[in-house]
């Protein structure tokens, strides 16, 4: 018991002076959960969450914003990251080639749904031929379709230019969390009634996790924080508008 004692506190010491974490994020403004666009400041739950806990355990981060098809090969391969958020055991089964991560507890959980122009809402699947998702991110509630090669899945560079797609008639619907299209859709002006979430599509419920390759005994820190911090993660909840 001694010993165990001994080797987490010489845990502990060493990550409080260790080089800042390296904490690779999906390079998107994906408000109100996380914005994290090179040049730009960091913003949302996830982010203010992140900094929280850095900030309990005498942490530093470096926060680093890369492409989604990017941070699994750097933390895996080139090993210049150690942690990664957002993340999911479902997402990206290839890009980890069956190597093990440790993931976290959920940090939230959020639905990705799929919305359409307000006039093809209710038209059901037959309406359906092209569907837009940000480039890198898992349609998981259309992989059924899609491995049945009924539905194409187009992916573009972020969700502001699947909104203008969705617009213009060149996506028939599109996969996201609705309160990111809704912040997303204030942005642009467009009218908040104009693109609307069909219940008739496909959507499912998932969970953000924060992974690392290298560092359980962080991750378990991590876990111990969500699980003694509730009331601070409710008031985050409310100042970022989340249910």
């Amino acid at each position: 018991m001694r010993l165990c004692i001994i080797l987490v506190c010489w845990l502990c010491s060493a990550f409080a002076l260790a080089e800042p974490l390296r904490v690779g994020l999906e390079n998107h403004d994906y408000y109100p959960y996380y914005k994290a666009v090179e040049g730009q400041p960091y913003d949302g739950y996830c982010i203010a969450l992140l900094q929280a806990f850095a900030k309990h355990e005498g942490l530093e981060l470096e926060l680093r914003p890369q492409p989604v098809n990017r941070l699994y090969r750097n933390m895996l391969g080139e090993q210049s990251l150690d942690l990664l958020f957002p993340d999911n055991p479902a997402w990206a089964r290839e890009a980890r080639d069956g190597q093990p991560l440790y993931y976290s507890q959920a940090v939230v959980e959020i639905v990705d749904a799929t919305l359409v122009r307000r006039e093809q809402l209710n038209q059901g699947l037959g309406a359906i031929k092209r569907v837009g998702i940000v480039r890198g991110f898992t349609a998981e509630a259309w992989q059924p379709l899609l491995e049945q090669h009924t539905i194409e899945l187009v992916e573009v560079q972020d969700i502001q230019s699947l909104l203008r797609m969705l617009e213009r008639g060149r996506l028939d619907a599109i996969y996201a969390n609705p309160q990111v299209v809704q912040h997303h859709m204030q942005l642009l002006g467009i009218d908040p009634q104009q693109l609307q979430r069909d219940p008739q599509l496909p959507q499912i419920t998932t969970r953000f996790h924060l992974s690392s390759y290298r560092y359980p005994q962080l991750i378990k820190r991590f876990d111990q924080f969500l699980s003694e911090q509730a009331p601070m993660l409710s008031q985050l909840h409310q100042q970022f508008g989340l249910p």
